[in-house]
């Protein structure tokens, strides 16, 4: 029996679900799940594809119950979440910014271009009516109003290029004055099939609110790979990040997880975890606090594994899982309240395993199935 206290916003949202049902261009999801109240609520987003021509998003629960209902989305995408929505960035080949409303049950809200080949990889909101987007193979920044799609502006950034003249912008974060954005500074006239790193990669400060350039700072090693992440570690207030050096290109290991402190506007020396001692490429990582995190860890054989290391001594500490490259890979982590989430994209049955932090064992025996096999995570915050 429907709450009639609720009477109205059900009505709504099968309204709005029934006309974004009529859309030929995007693939809807079952009506009924949504109708029973059971796509909603935060959580963990899932990005998931099938590395070839399909994507999806969908949601679980923090104790790991899938949530009826997935959208279409682009096979090359991560997510973001900001203002109330989450926002996924269809890269190469679709180009586009894909805005889902927590809301109406994850629903396809708007979508809108940055540009044919322009391939975005983050996107920051500066306030509602304006956002920073990275364009993976364009040398300016694009501004956008996410509310309407149009661009509102772009800041040139080839200043800050190789000799190729694209300066590979990546990452970004956002606080209240500023706008970050890692720069990898990668060779595309290598000739040997990747893009190795030049001679240093960067890390651009910019005034929020007008986009000027402030500052740049080299990144203590090079090619800064996957998400920005604010942390508060050590009584520090930091941009912490995985630099994995010549990944794909001669699998050295040079790089590590960095942190930059906001406050004395500096890198810290050392690495959180260096490659060195993971003895592979770190292509993503999960920070507990000063003296547990997870480092998704790819070697020369492009076999994977998961680390739980010590932030403060960078200590390797225990394997927790390992993936043979024929079994599959780690994809997408996160801790939230006391868990650690990854991406588990073994070939037979792929999903979202959840760890204790505390001791390490799986709290789920098998993957939890969202999708197809992950690529990201994120943490969709709870009030909807």
């Amino acid at each position: 029996m429907i709450d009639h206290t609720n009477l109205s916003r059900v009505v709504a949202c099968t309204l709005s679900c029934v006309f974004l049902l009529l859309c030929k261009d995007i693939e809807r999801p079952p009506l009924l799940p949504y109708l029973l109240g059971l796509g909603t609520g935060g959580g963990i987003g899932v990005v998931s594809s099938d590395l070839g021509s399909a994507g999806r998003f969908g949601t679980m629960t923090h104790e790991g119950i899938p949530r009826p209902g997935q959208i279409n989305i682009h096979s090359d995408a991560v997510a973001r979440y900001g203002n109330g929505r989450v926002y996924i960035i269809n890269r190469l080949n679709r180009d586009n910014i894909q805005v889902l409303n927590p809301s109406l049950f994850y629903q396809t809200e708007s979508e809108f271009s940055t540009g044919i080949l322009s391939n975005p990889h983050d996107i920051v909101l500066a306030h509602p009516q304006k956002a920073y987007i990275t364009l993976y193979e364009k040398n300016y920044l694009y501004i956008v109003n996410p509310a309407t799609g149009l661009q509102i502006g772009q800041i040139d950034l080839a200043p800050f290029a190789d000799a190729d003249g694209i300066p590979e912008m990546s990452g970004m974060l956002a606080t209240d004055t500023r706008v970050y954005v890692a720069v990898q500074r990668l060779n595309r006239n290598a000739g040997v099939g990747t893009f190795p790193p030049t001679d240093h990669s960067s890390l651009l400060e910019l005034d929020r609110e007008s986009g000027a350039v402030l500052r740049e700072y080299h990144t203590p090693a090079t090619n800064p790979f996957n998400k920005l992440r604010r942390m508060s570690l050590f009584g520090q207030d930091l941009i912490v990040f995985s630099c994995p050096a010549g990944i794909g290109a001669n699998f050295d290991t040079a790089g590590g997880i960095v942190a930059f402190d906001l406050n004395l506007k500096a890198f810290r020396s050392g690495f959180f975890y260096s490659e060195a001692a993971a003895g592979g490429d770190i292509l993503d990582f999960a920070i507990h606090d000063e003296s547990t995190g997870y480092a998704a860890v790819q070697f020369s054989d492009f076999s994977t594994a998961i680390h739980r290391f010590n932030p403060t001594t960078g200590e390797k500490l225990a394997t927790l899982t390992f993936y043979p490259s024929s079994a599959g890979y780690v994809a997408g982590m996160l801790v939230e309240a006391g868990k650690l989430y990854a991406g588990d994209a073994t070939f037979s049955r792929p999903g979202v395993v959840i760890y204790d932090v505390r001791t390490d064992v799986k709290i789920t025996p098998t993957p939890v199935e969202v999708g197809l096999r992950p690529t990201d995570l994120i943490l969709v915050p709870k009030g909807f």
